[in-house]
């Protein structure tokens, strides 16, 4: 019976380091390649970008260039290049399905876009809200 007992003794001790490399694992890998944090006049400005994808031109060509100038303001105006890239992505997303183009994200791929963009404004005191895109 005393082995018994040393035996789980060892378990659970076993399971509470595991654990404890498992967590620490994990905060090392998201430190170093998870979302980079953007200011908050970087998530401010996004929230806006994303606010405006809301209602974009339904005409290709009005659509095209309506991208091109949210793409202008990233580029200009956004230090954080991570926030950036996702705020591209959605408002190409939100064109594709204004436009009616057939072409559609991967599984996956909206879903990703809104954690990462809310992972990079999550210690800049913006909330980020990013509406579901619908296809």
């Amino acid at each position: 019976m005393n082995s018994k007992r040393i035996n789980i003794t060892f378990v659970i001790l076993a399971a509470v380091v595991m654990a404890g490399v498992a967590y620490g694992v994990n905060y090392l890998w998201d430190k170093r390649f998870g979302p980079t944090a953007a200011s908050a006049a970087d998530c401010t400005l996004a929230q806006e970008l994303i606010d405006k994808a809301q209602n974009p031109p339904t005409d290709t060509a009005q659509a095209e260039q309506w991208e091109q100038q949210i793409r202008q303001i990233r580029y200009t105006r956004l230090e954080n290049d991570g926030i950036s890239t996702e705020v591209g992505r959605y408002v190409h997303w939100s064109m594709v399905r204004a436009t009616g183009d057939p072409m559609r994200p991967p599984a996956g791929t909206l879903e990703e876009i809104t954690e990462l963009a809310v992972g990079h404004c999550e210690d800049s005191g913006v909330d980020l809200r990013v509406p579901k895109i619908v296809f």
